[in-house]
Order: structure tokens, then C-alpha cells, then sequence
């Protein structure tokens, strides 16, 4: 009982960020597979890498879906842009942390 309750905790300090979060936009649309799966994977991979994950609806803002409706999802943090379609969790843990 006591080392199950040691290794919780050990693992709780691991996950426990104590950097600031990157703040990370998601462009996408509703009922978009791809962005869904997206948003999944930085859900994973904001285990290891502190996230504030924004989500933006590109069909409310007629410019953003002109100029993403065909690249979504795609993910923003600053000025960078990248085009997330089936990337895998450690490819967007590389891009993240770049």
C-alpha cells in the first residue's frame, strides 16, 4: 500500500509542469476527423510538454477558413504554422519543443 502510494506520487511530480505553457493555437472545424486526432495527440503530448491548447473555428472568421480550409488542422505558437494532418506524437513533441 505505502509504495503504490509512493509511486503515484513520484509519478504526479514528473507530469507536474513547472515551466510556463506553450501557448498553441488549433485551427479547425467541427466534425473534422483529422482535427479531433490533433487535438488528441496534444493532449498526449502535453503530458510532457506544459500546453494551453486554443481551439479556433475557422467556419466563424470568413478570412481564417479562406486561407485554412484546406490545410486544417493546423497548428500555430507564435508565427510559426504547421500543417498537422497524421503526424504522430513524436514528430509534434519535436516540432513543439523547436
Amino acid at each position: 500500500m505505502r509504495g503504490d502510494l509512493r509511486r503515484a506520487l513520484a509519478l504526479v511530480r514528473r507530469r507536474t509542469h513547472r515551466g510556463a505553457a506553450l501557448d498553441v493555437r488549433l485551427l479547425e472545424k467541427p466534425d473534422c476527423g483529422l482535427c479531433a486526432e490533433i487535438y488528441r495527440a496534444l493532449r498526449r503530448v502535453g503530458l510532457d510538454v506544459p500546453l494551453e491548447v486554443e481551439r479556433i473555428d475557422i467556419t466563424k472568421d470568413p478570412a481564417l477558413f479562406d486561407r485554412y480550409a484546406l490545410r486544417i488542422p493546423v497548428i500555430a505558437v507564435g508565427e510559426r504554422e504547421l500543417d498537422a494532418a497524421g503526424l504522430d506524437d513524436p514528430t509534434l513533441r519535436a516540432w513543439l519543443r523547436a
